[in-house]
């Protein structure tokens, strides 16, 4: 490296968002100037790829610590269980693995439950506090050229180009996000999503279009767990719910990632993939509040094991809780809780 070169450095991977970070080493605990760097570069690219960083789940979670304040409330374990992670119960377990060990077949009550993530969605908008940052690390992958790329929508670029009616249009549409309600929609024939109804479970509100305050760019603030927008029917908000999300997800907007191999990983900051070598690690951050992703699944699916870890950070922007009561703990898990009798805690 050149004398007084950036020991940080970002190759972008798309015209309006997304790039490549070299010069970060997570062999050891991440200096606080390189996580600086990391924030000012995913303020600036939305999506940001980590080369060669070695995390295990120890180092997942202590990075993770370093960034932000920790959210546990997408764990669920029924009683009578061992945690897949434990004793890292900071770590979701996202990967397609049963509590048995067996891989998740196709057509089961947990395949379908997933399904929803195949929509374009950002994390946990459902819940009161919503998430601005999510670490996602491949623990095992399926074999190449099986599929499980991830997929980003550039929703602070999609918002710009609406012209100024449309814009005018939505400024102070205020959305309901139900975590039901995008799952339904993924998997329409699924008895347990049909007994979830949205509106009898919790939802979370929050206005589409906000200030993204690490950018300092305006933004809609959209996914697929969008149910309604306030004041209106279901079925009059629907049609310019979907409107919103083809204009977002078009292709302009979007790029994908495949995930090579195994140690892959993946991080999702807010407001708040690219090549490796055989066993090195990639990583990503992504900015979950002006970024929308899903999960683009593949023939590996009910086949090969994609054994996926996530640890997830809490928003601390001004907009964290959106119109939401900021004592309210409710969300998905206490809903599934609630429904089958049992209790959230891990």
């Amino acid at each position: 490296m050149a004398v007084g070169a950036p020991k940080v450095t970002f190759d972008p991977l798309h015209p309006t968002f997304g790039a490549e970070c070299y010069g970060v080493d997570f062999s050891q605990p991440v200096t606080e100037e390189d996580v600086n760097s990391i924030r000012d570069g995913v303020a600036k690219f939305g999506v940001l790829v980590f080369r060669n960083a070695e995390l295990d789940d120890a180092r997942h979670v202590a990075f993770a610590r370093q960034l932000g304040e920790i959210d546990s409330s997408t764990i669920f374990v029924m009683p009578g269980q061992k945690y897949r992670l434990a004793p890292f119960h900071e770590l979701t377990d996202v990967g397609n693995i049963e509590p048995d060990g067996s891989i998740v077949e196709k057509g089961s009550l947990t395949y379908q439950i997933g399904q929803g993530n195949k929509l374009y969605h950002v994390d946990c908008s459902y819940n009161p506090r919503r998430v601005g940052l999510s670490i996602l690390r491949a623990h095992k992958l399926p074999p190449k050229g099986t599929g499980g790329g991830t997929s980003f929508a550039d929703t602070r670029t999609a918002y710009e180009d609406l012209d100024d009616d449309k814009k005018e249009k939505i400024k102070d549409y205020v959305l309901w996000h139900s975590i039901w309600h995008s799952r339904r929609l993924a998997a329409p024939d699924c008895e347990f999503l049909q007994y979830m109804v949205p509106e009898k479970n919790s939802m979370a509100r929050h206005k589409l279009v906000q200030l993204h305050e690490l950018s300092n760019r305006m933004n809609m603030y959209i996914a697929a767990h969008a149910h309604h927008i306030d004041g209106w029917t279901k079925e009059k908000s629907e049609p310019v719910i979907e409107a919103l999300l083809d204009h977002a997800s078009q292709d302009k907007y979007t790029f994908r990632i495949d995930w090579e191999n195994d140690g892959d990983f993946i991080i999702w900051v807010g407001n708040d993939k690219v090549l490796s070598q055989v066993n090195q690690t990639k990583e990503m951050t992504q900015d979950n509040t002006c970024v929308m992703h899903r999960a683009c699944g593949g023939e590996f699916e009910g086949k090969y094991v994609r054994d996926m870890r996530r640890a997830t950070l809490l928003d601390s922007s001004s907009t964290a809780w959106g119109l939401n009561p900021t004592d309210e703990t409710s969300g998905m898990l206490s809903d599934v809780a609630r429904a089958l009798g049992v209790s959230q805690k891990v």
